[in-house]
């Protein structure tokens, strides 16, 4: 048998000094115990456990009451191991318990801490029960699906309902009732007493009780979950004989009878006594002195033995506590120690015979208290724990107080999870909890419905998981409205609130932030709160508004969906006009104007804005009004003042060039200071992306002054503003002309041809690198006016363009090589020039110079100059730096370019001699003649093979097919062989050695027809012949013409 065993022991220093703490309060309230007693009974309707919500007032009445006089304060207890959470205190007899208050006192850091939402609540349950009580105390529980059990010392069973009455007392025992069994359908329940009977009783038939008497005091009772369908009626039961027994009526009896009963031991005395039992299924749970066991009913075999741990307490002071999770888990409560035992079967292999097939796994953790109770609560524990102090009494002293029985502490209710850590504690204030051991409380459950009952002698409280509601009314009575208005909001996909509303709530907590001046969260929450209720919308608008707060919920203010009314929007403006200019615009840009009159709105700002002329705000809203009641004009007139980019906008959407025509310098003038903007905005991009000067700089794309829109909306419309009225307009200011030309030559390049002599001198003043870009493109400047404007700003490199354009090629090298001195740039203006006189008058006047004979000997390769020549031209005795450097870098290119020739010259002969040969290979193949005619007569070259002659015919590489006697004509040449019905072969090769031997061998007349007669020919004959197409590999697509062998063929399949 496997047992996994895990003890864990914490304690906490804090809870030790907390308990002295509390001694002292119980001794100085040892004098008033009468009046405390009293005291409890008038506050006991405000205990949390209340069945109504009238405890809420209550205990909110009392609360305040006691901190108002200063008298008493709710303490937090938080404790420090398992990272246990605070004790939750729900009554008034926690503030009786807690230490007085001293206004002296500092806040301690336990005060401070948020108190935590308990996980349960509770009600006790009165009605019936709470007389009951008075005359009687309760010994025993137990709980079923339809009502509750309670055992008293006086020997009774009270049959109660969930609300405390009392539906049934059946009194049967004579002694204090020690455990009660309920069988599964709620028919049978069964009583242990002291008095040594077990009583079964049936509830809903009037069958006389069973009792059985074992004559020895009994703990406890436990029926058989089948109790109500076998006829056997098992039981198992124990006390203090040590035995176990197990009850059943016996089938057949050796003399034939049935149902007599007959008892079978399971655990045999010498153990202690039998202290608890639990069957659940097959399994039967006990415990007695040595520890737990379980008993399997079906292989009648014991399976597994929990020893108790060894150094738990006495096993007679405290109760043991047994409760099954599920058909194979057993949580055991034992004292000071909690364990859980799960039942696994073997596997086949490990089946021994005669050894049971099931083993246990344990695992068993310490506490810090005493368990009464122990049940499953979702996938964790709850514990029903008794907390208490160890006193070392001084038995030698005569002071009462240390012969005193120490009082006892609140029981409380812990929720553990599986990793052994509370997740929360609950302390209960049940009547006499003082003067109570830990055996005299006991919990019970039920299951399906997550009820649980906590039972001392003189009260039961019934503890049951927080609902929604409960939590939201947690988080209302300490104003976290926020908290529970999400809860509720998330609660809504599964069925919301039976006691919220979402829209009240949310009004409530928008009340709660107007009072608390949180006004502007306030306004965050309108939207998610009222949603699309137009009413509540309108209602909180106009109540900000009496507040003075508009400006806090404006923009949150719905323009739609839902859409208010248009006096809600217009108040708005009228707030802002008076307070908030920009406020006021930014609405304005922000809200539809379909939701408010806009002429009502651009009366009041006019008002305003003839006092404040200057006000740029105002002007801004008169524009944006404006261009909504369809007044572009009038709009266009304040964007223009104010230079805004929506100005271009509006001339475009409108087509307002007409007010703009006179005013392209104020245009030029907006577009000038758009530009200094992004200009700014570029550096600044450029400054970011390259933070340090010496590593490589990122270059970014810049915006020229011709990309501005006020120029593209000139150069974009000149059919609207033409290009002479906007170059008027602009002659004084040569900057701004020049944008504009520049811009209107980017776009194309003969538009404003007129003024292209201007934009030369506009060029050179403003953009000179690009002029000689301009001077290149445009063929409408004067070359004469362009070559004085570049000579008197010494242009050179202009001077030279122009002067080549002009055809003065000579005065243009002599400017490159006086005045520039560049080698380079003459080498360059003679090979576009293209002039081999100029070549020459370059090479002239370079021989005198050395730097002009190495650039020439550098770019031999692009230059018309023999380098041979050159070389013989240079004077002698001329010194030439760099000499050596230049004549070797000619011969290293002379040998590249023989190298070069030299290797196309070996592709070339290979290729060609590959050629040919595929050529040969080609023209050699053979022609299928079937459909052959001749390129003569045009009639068929074959004949039927029946016929009695065949004609002989000749057929050219070309693939060009005649008849002999249509090719050949004249004498001397050979007779063809004669046609005696079948030809020999051997005549036929002579006959065609014979025609190959001819001085002058026949030749294709198609292909070596070089006017076209035999085309001219063809077309004029118009005979029905069908021309088939010559079959085999030809080249080019007509018969006419020279033929192109400087190739292969192109690939024919031949007809075979």
């Amino acid at each position: 048998m496997e047992q996994n065993e895990e003890v864990i022991q914490q304690q906490s220093p804090k809870e030790e000094n907390e308990g002295t703490e509390d001694e002292l309060v119980e001794e100085k309230r040892e004098s008033s115990s009468e009046a405390e007693t009293d005291s409890e009974e008038e506050y006991g309707a405000a205990h949390l456990y209340s069945s109504n919500e009238n405890w809420i007032k209550g205990f909110s009445f009392i609360l305040s009451d006691l901190i108002s006089s200063n008298f008493y304060r709710l303490k937090v207890i938080s404790f420090l191991s398992w990272n246990r959470p605070k004790i939750n205190f729900w009554t008034v007899d926690e503030y009786r318990c807690a230490a007085p208050y001293d206004e002296d006192e500092e806040t301690t850091e336990e005060e401070s801490i948020e108190e935590d939402e308990p996980k349960l609540k509770y009600k006790r349950l009165e009605a019936d029960i709470s007389e009951l009580l008075k005359k009687d105390a309760a010994s025993a529980m137990s709980v079923s699906d339809r009502f509750v059990a309670l055992g008293t010392h006086n020997g009774d069973v009270l049959i109660l309902d969930f609300d405390g009455n009392l539906n049934k007392r059946l009194s049967s025992h004579v002694a204090s009732v020690t455990d009660i069994a309920i069988e599964v359908s709620g028919e049978y329940i069964a009583s242990a007493s002291l008095d040594g009977k077990i009583i079964i009783h049936s509830l809903f038939n009037d069958t006389k009780p069973q009792v059985f008497n074992y004559r020895r005091p009994l703990k406890c009772i436990s029926l058989d979950p089948d109790f109500h369908k076998k006829d056997t009626q098992r039981f198992v039961c124990g006390g203090m004989s040590g035995v176990l027994n197990l009850n059943e009526k016996a089938l057949v009896t050796p003399v034939g009878w049935f149902g007599q009963k007959q008892d079978t031991v399971l655990q045999h005395s010498g153990e202690g006594p039998i202290s608890a039992v639990r069957w659940k299924g097959p399994l039967i749970a006990y415990a007695n002195d040595e520890g737990v066991k379980i008993y399997n009913t079906q292989i009648q075999q014991r399976i597994t033995y929990i020893k108790r741990p060894p150094d738990s307490p006495r096993a007679d002071l405290y109760r043991c506590n047994l409760t099954w999770r599920n058909e194979t888990t057993l949580l055991v409560g034992w004292a000071n120690f909690i364990q859980t035992a799960v039942v696994k079967e073997y596997a086949k292999h490990e089946i021994q015979p005669g050894r049971p097939t099931q083993y246990v796994e344990v695992s068993t953790f310490r506490t810090e208290f005493i368990v009464c109770g122990i049940a499953p609560f979702n996938d964790m524990i709850l514990v029903l724990a008794y907390l208490t102090d160890e006193i070392v009494q001084d038995m030698e002293t005569d002071d009462p107080s240390q012969h005193r029985r120490p009082r006892a502490k609140r029981p409380e209710l812990r929720i553990i999870n599986s990793h052994n850590e509370e997740i929360s504690t609950d302390a209960l204030s049940l009547h006499g909890f003082q003067y109570y051991q830990a055996n005299d409380y006991e919990l019970d459950y039920f299951p399906s419905e997550d009820m649980f009952y906590v039972v001392s002698p003189k009260d039961l409280v019934l503890a049951k998981p927080r609902d929604l509601d409960d939590h939201i009314s947690w988080l209302l009575e300490r104003l976290r409205y926020e908290e529970a208005l999400s809860s509720l909001q998330e609660a809504q996909a599964w069925g919301g609130s039976k006691i919220f509303n979402l829209t009240d709530l949310g009004e409530r907590y928008l009340t709660y932030l107007i009072e608390e001046e949180e006004f502007i969260k306030a306004a965050e929450n309108c939207e998610r709160i009222l949603k699309d209720n137009r009413e509540l919308w309108e209602k909180w608008v106009f109540t900000f508004a009496n507040l003075r707060q508009l400006q806090a919920i404006t923009p949150y203010i719905p323009f739609e969906k839902p859409q208010l009314s248009s006096t809600v929007y217009e108040m708005v403006f009228a707030h802002f006009l008076n307070h908030d200019h920009k406020a006021l615009l930014y609405t304005l840009t922000s809200w539809p104007p379909s939701i408010y009159s806009v002429q009502n709105v651009i009366v009041l700002v006019e008002d305003i804005f003839e006092k404040e002329q200057n006000n740029q705000t105002l002007m801004e809203c008169l524009a944006e009004l404006y261009a909504y009641c369809g007044q572009p004009d009038k709009a266009l007139e304040y964007n223009l003042r104010l230079r805004r980019p929506n100005a271009f906008v509006l001339i475009r959407e409108h087509g307002l060039f007409s007010a703009i025509q006179d005013k392209v310098l104020l245009l030029m003038e907006f577009n000038q200071h758009l530009f200094k903007g992004v200009e700014k905005a570029q550096d600044e991009e450029f400054a970011k992306l390259n933070p340090d000067p010496n590593k490589p700089q990122i270059k970014i794309k810049r915006k020229k002054p011709t990309d501005m829109q006020a120029v593209q909306l000139l150069v974009e419309n000149t059919e609207h503003i033409s290009i002479s009225h906007v170059v008027r307009q602009l002659e004084k200011e040569p900057s701004f002309l020049h944008i504009y030309l520049d811009a209107l030559f980017v776009k194309d390049h003969h538009a404003g041809y007129e003024f292209h002599d201007r934009q030369i001198e506009l060029y050179a003043e403003y953009d000179y690198q690009r002029l000689i870009e301009f001077l290149r493109s445009s063929n409408y400047y004067t070359l004469e006016h362009a070559y004085k404007i570049c000579e008197q700003r010494d242009l050179v490199p202009e001077m030279v363009f122009i002067l080549g354009r002009m055809g003065n090629n000579k005065e243009a090298l002599m400017l490159i090589i006086g005045r520039l001195n560049d080698v380079q740039l003459a080498i360059d203006f003679a090979k576009e020039q293209d002039d081999d006189v100029l070549w020459e008058d370059l090479l002239t006047y370079s021989l005198d110079k050395p730097k002009f004979i190495i650039g020439l000997l550098e770019n031999l390769g692009g230059a018309n100059i023999d380098p041979i020549q050159l070389i013989k031209r240079i004077p002698d005795g001329m010194e030439i730096p760099g000499l050596k450097n230049a004549l070797i870098k000619v011969l290293q290119d002379f040998n590249l370019q023989a190298s070069l020739r030299e290797g196309c010259q070996k592709i070339l002969v290979s290729d060609s001699v590959a050629m040919a040969n595929q050529l040969q290979k080609a023209q050699k193949r053979g022609i299928s003649g079937d459909d052959l005619t001749c390129s003569i007569c045009f009639n068929l070259i074959t004949k039927d093979v029946a016929a009695d002659s065949v004609s002989s015919i000749i057929i050219f590489f070309c693939r060009h097919a005649f008849h002999e006697t249509c090719l050949l004509t004249g004498d001397g040449l050979p007779n063809p062989p004669e046609s005696s019905g079948r030809m020999l072969v051997g005549s036929k090769v002579r006959h065609t050695v014979l025609l190959t031997s001819l001085s002058k061998p026949p030749k294709c007349p198609i292909c070596h027809d070089s006017e076209h007669t035999h085309d001219k020919q063809q077309k004029e004959m118009k005979t029905g012949v069908v021309k088939t197409p010559i079959r085999g590999f030809v080249r080019g697509h007509s018969h006419g013409g020279s033929r192109d062998d400087d190739g292969m063929p192109p690939m024919v399949p031949l007809k075979l």
